[in-house]
């Protein structure tokens, strides 16, 4: 295939930021026409994005500039517990690790309505934002997933009481089930066990909430 020195340099860098070959005129008009788009893009209103992928979201989209790349991901967690200290786990179905409900803050939403869209999507649970307390932030240490994403999550954890519904697991996970904060299950996430070792040991000043 001919390519001139300018395509030849934007196929290496692709090829490089992606961590995928790039290996045809049509790739890298893909990936041109992408970011014509995203430079034409008033980014000052996330809600008129014309280069977001509506059904993948913000992030997914994202990822399709940068490929693995590590990125810096503000998340919202939605710590589901009750007065006999337990807590609402899900089993991951990518990983089948046991997690604490939680996601990435889209561009046009608050930290927490996150928590409580990615609560609902995750375990049926529904809950009013106003509700959620905020216990602490979590940050500093990389997560990598099974499909090679990197991400350095700031997550902010918050404690939920007052819900509703029916708990019930979505295609992320594979099941819901509550454990005590000092009886966590073997196959927990390093994450789920550090949160829920910080509620336990301020669990008098959670329990007052």
């Amino acid at each position: 295939m001919n390519m001139n020195p300018q395509l030849m340099k934007l196929a290496a860098l692709l090829q490089k930021v992606t961590g995928e070959e790039i290996v045809a005129d049509a790739d890298l008009g893909q990936y041109i026409n992408l970011l014509e788009t995203l430079d034409q893009a008033n980014l000052q209103d996330p809600k008129q994005y014309p280069w977001r992928d509506d059904q993948d979201g913000y992030s997914k989209t994202i990822r399709k500039l940068i490929g693995h790349f590590p990125m810096v991901t503000p998340v919202a967690t939605a710590v589901v517990i009750d007065k006999k200290a337990q807590i609402l786990l899900e089993r991951r179905s990518d990983n089948g690790k046991w997690t604490i409900p939680s996601g990435i803050i889209e561009p046009d939403e608050s930290a927490r309505n996150c928590a409580a869209r990615e609560l609902h999507e995750e375990t049926g649970l529904m809950v009013d934002p106003r509700d959620l307390r905020l216990f602490d932030e979590f940050s500093g240490k990389p997560h990598v997933y099974p499909h090679g994403d990197v991400i350095w999550p700031v997550k902010l954890i918050y404690v939920v009481k007052r819900f509703w519904g029916e708990p019930k697991p979505n295609f992320e996970s594979t099941e819901l089930a509550r454990f005590k904060l000092h009886e966590l299950p073997e196959n927990v996430s390093g994450s789920t066990q550090s949160i829920a070792k910080a509620i336990l040991e301020r669990w008098l000043e959670v329990d007052s909430w």
